[in-house]
């Protein structure tokens, strides 16, 4: 440091007059030197920003009689992770990374040490008619432990109420500080009309699939969409999507 470059230049100094003339004023800027010293590495320390807490969020499990719903539960899942990306405070793993581990049946530990996340959000979802049963558990990852869970017995037409309370009840319990308007950004919603939204996560489950087939599947759930809410912009960029993907795996007629 430059304070003890000045010590040792005053110590050696050409001129007796500019010397230190006892050792004790030595001893006396020293332990100065080394109280600014601490001092400064103290603010240092303290001024590193901390890590961002991280979370990956697995696919619901479908446990419907129905195994066609798994649409919907990957949809669900989907949903909260769009919602929690909007937080600059918290790192959230890509789907396609958290999806990769649907129905491995991995220990939860293995699983957030191979995605590198200190915590783990899974749930269920059962659907019957229009009722809905859904469970989430958040989990550390360090120690498997439960950090938060909840069961929600409600009506489909509760589905953005439950995923809103869902992503906040994430960012409560990991401590998260929001910034500006990513509260307003986890809980907006694209569209009221359930059907339209329903349609929506039917096209992304089977563009996803990346087949001929899935396309077609796609576009028409995305175009039913818009006709059911012509103000449902989701609906549209999902259509965007399956053409450019259909267009880039030479599948467009």
């Amino acid at each position: 440091p430059k304070e003890i470059e000045q010590t040792i230049y005053k110590t050696l100094a050409k001129n007796p007059d500019g010397r230190y003339q006892k050792a004790e004023d030595i001893l006396v800027d020293l332990i100065k030197l080394q109280k600014e010293l601490e001092s400064r590495i103290s603010k240092e320390k303290t001024a590193v920003e901390k890590p961002k807490p991280s979370i990956a969020v697995l696919p619901f499990r479908n446990m419907s009689a129905d195994p066609d719903q798994d649409y919907f539960c990957e949809g669900m899942s989907e949903e909260i992770i769009n919602a929690l990306t909007h937080i600059e405070n918290l790192k959230v793993i890509a789907r396609t990374s958290a999806f990769a581990f649907k129905d491995k049946h991995e220990d939860v530990r293995e699983i957030g040490k191979k995605l590198d996340v200190e915590n783990l959000l899974e749930g269920s979802v059962r659907k019957a008619g229009n009722r809905l049963r859904i469970t989430a558990q958040l989990i550390k990852v360090s120690d498997g432990s439960h950090l938060w869970s909840e069961k929600y017995d409600r009506e489909m037409e509760d589905i953005f109420d439950i995923q809103d309370e869902i992503s906040l009840a994430i960012v409560d319990n990991l401590k998260v500080k929001l910034l500006g308007k990513e509260r307003e950004l986890i809980v907006k919603r694209y569209t009221e009309n359930l059907e339209a939204y329903n349609l929506y996560l039917k096209g992304n489950y089977y563009w996803q699939m990346l087949t001929v087939e899935g396309f077609e599947k796609a576009t028409e759930c995305y175009e039913q969409a818009f006709k059911k809410d012509p103000h449902y912009a989701l609906s549209y960029t999902g259509l965007a999507s399956v053409y450019w993907l259909s267009s880039y795996w030479g599948n467009v007629s």
